[in-house]
């Protein structure tokens, strides 16, 4: 990864759209006017149009991939921005898809997921507005106030409640043992099935329910994706180094960095509980993902995700971690989405000669609410750096995004951290936009006596707002999971 640049300016035709009037008796169409509020025909082009749109915008993008003047970091954001634009396309899809049939559920989660879809995209307007490209940033606003049309002919309130099949686990029991698998995975041939990717494809699309994967020990060596429509899934191992999915695609080997994931899930309310994801790659082989997680309330529980540099991708959504292992050298916690990280153990690994470990590279594009917060976790040196932590350079963080945003609370630091515990991306780039903050660590590397003087630097007093009640609203979709969670700090 490399620091945004500013590029060419593409001359690009904007598509404006046109609705109908909204003063039309939505009952002329049988349609229950609790639903929608405005004649179905007319709701049906607004989805179509706004399809359209999407359409053109992402043609766009994917023309600009090729671009001379474009480095690569800024063709990861392009790349991101590209895959955004073709997931609301599929929600716009899904949604014509049902136009004929609508139920209240059906419609409230078409409201979830073009508010999701909305929110992510606006993080792309201001991108390209500053910098990539303002002809395309114009037409993505156009797009954004065209889905905030159709959102606006929903009645349907968006609706946050799980139905689980399952009983929930006894205070201070394992979650996971409350759990009846619907489908179970294992290479013996006891399961039903030997592949994961053959049991995700088994499971129901657009679930509101949570449908669940148990997967036997064993090193499953597959590329997982797990795309918007299986919605609510929960994979459940025999433990988080015992059950492995395992995968070695980095950049060295020809995979951009955001398709080089060994499990990749977008869809809503994925759950992962005593499951290893790794990323065999290596450390001279550059990025190399091992967990990409684009899903909102999506939670991993004590899970093992292991690789070098690019280990994990938080890309977007409200995430949370528990007692979970995550290791790694270069930027191996980044992205974009809003994260908790509670009683997790965080490895730095032995880099190659001349590289230094940075330990989170959140991507934050704009002043909105996402972020990284590490909470009660703990810092220590993998086997390879401990007695030599001077070997490889290992801080907090560097600013990967212009508003950079990572908090560390109440967590142990070992001597691996160093004294001044962050890093500047490119000169001092984003030293006064970045958000920065620690709060009452402690430990031989939690020291602030030798911290960066940067303006975006803080030690702060209180971090309430970084809590997951605050923070990822936990407090309305963690309880559904059995996961324990800490609310407040």
């Amino acid at each position: 990864m490399r620091p945004f640049i500013k590029s060419y300016s593409s001359h690009f035709i904007f598509f404006i759209i046109c609705f109908s009037s909204l003063s039309v008796d939505p009952r002329a169409d049988n349609v229950d006017p609790q639903l929608i509020n405005v004649p179905l025909p007319a709701f049906k082009s607004s989805l179509e149009k706004t399809k359209e749109l999407v359409q053109n915008v992402a043609s766009t993008m994917s023309h600009m991939h090729a671009g001379e003047d474009y480095e690569n970091s800024t063709v990861v954001v392009i790349s991101y921005c590209e895959d955004l634009l073709n997931e609301t396309a599929d929600v716009l899809d899904w949604s014509l898809s049902t136009i004929d049939d609508l139920k209240a559920d059906v419609v409230s989660h078409m409201r979830t997921w073009l508010n999701i879809s909305q929110s992510k995209e606006k993080i792309c307007v201001d991108t390209f507005q500053n910098m990539i490209d303002s002809n395309v940033a114009e037409s993505l606003r156009q797009m954004t106030k065209s889905i905030d049309e159709v959102l606006g002919m929903i009645q349907v309130q968006q609706q946050h409640h799980l139905h689980r099949h399952n009983s929930t686990a006894a205070p201070g029991s394992d979650p996971a043992l409350s759990w009846t698998a619907d489908v179970t995975v294992s290479q013996d041939g006891s399961g039903k099935f030997k592949r994961i990717m053959d049991a995700i494809a088994a499971a129901p699309s657009h679930s509101q329910k949570q449908f669940v994967i148990f997967v036997k020990k064993g090193v499953y060596k597959e590329y997982v994706k797990i795309d918007k429509t299986k919605t609510n899934l929960v994979l459940i191992g025999e433990g988080m180094s015992v059950t492995t999915i395992s995968g070695d695609r980095s950049n060295a080997s020809g995979w951009a960095t955001m398709k080089s994931a060994t499990f990749d899930v977008r869809a809503e309310g994925f759950l992962a509980m005593n499951i290893g994801f790794e990323n065999t790659a290596g450390p001279s082989k550059g990025q190399a993902v091992a967990l990409s997680s684009g899903s909102d309330r999506s939670v991993f529980y004590r899970c093992k995700i292991s690789g070098y540099q690019d280990t994990l991708l938080v890309l977007s959504g409200r995430q949370f971690y528990r007692e979970c292992t995550i290791s790694g050298t270069v930027d191996f916690i980044f992205g974009y989405g809003t994260a908790v990280f509670q009683h997790s153990r965080i490895i730095p690994r032995k880099a190659i000669k001349g590289q230094q470990n940075t330990i989170t590279a959140n991507g934050r594009l704009s002043e909105d609410s996402s972020g990284f917060s590490f909470q009660f976790c703990r810092i220590e040196a993998d086997s390879d750096l401990v007695g030599n932590v001077n070997s490889t350079k290992t801080y907090l963080g560097r600013p990967w995004g212009k508003y950079s945003r990572t908090v560390f609370i109440k967590s142990f630091m070992s001597n691996i951290i160093r004294p001044e515990g962050w890093l500047e991306w490119s000169g001092e780039n984003n030293l006064d936009t970045l958000y920065y903050a620690e709060y009452k660590n402690y430990g031989p590397g939690a020291s602030v006596a030798g911290r960066v003087k940067w303006p975006g630097y803080h030690l702060i007093s209180e971090a309430d707002s970084f809590a997951v009640d605050k923070f990822i609203g936990g407090k309305s979709w963690l309880p559904s999971t059995g996961v324990p969670f800490k609310a407040d700090l």
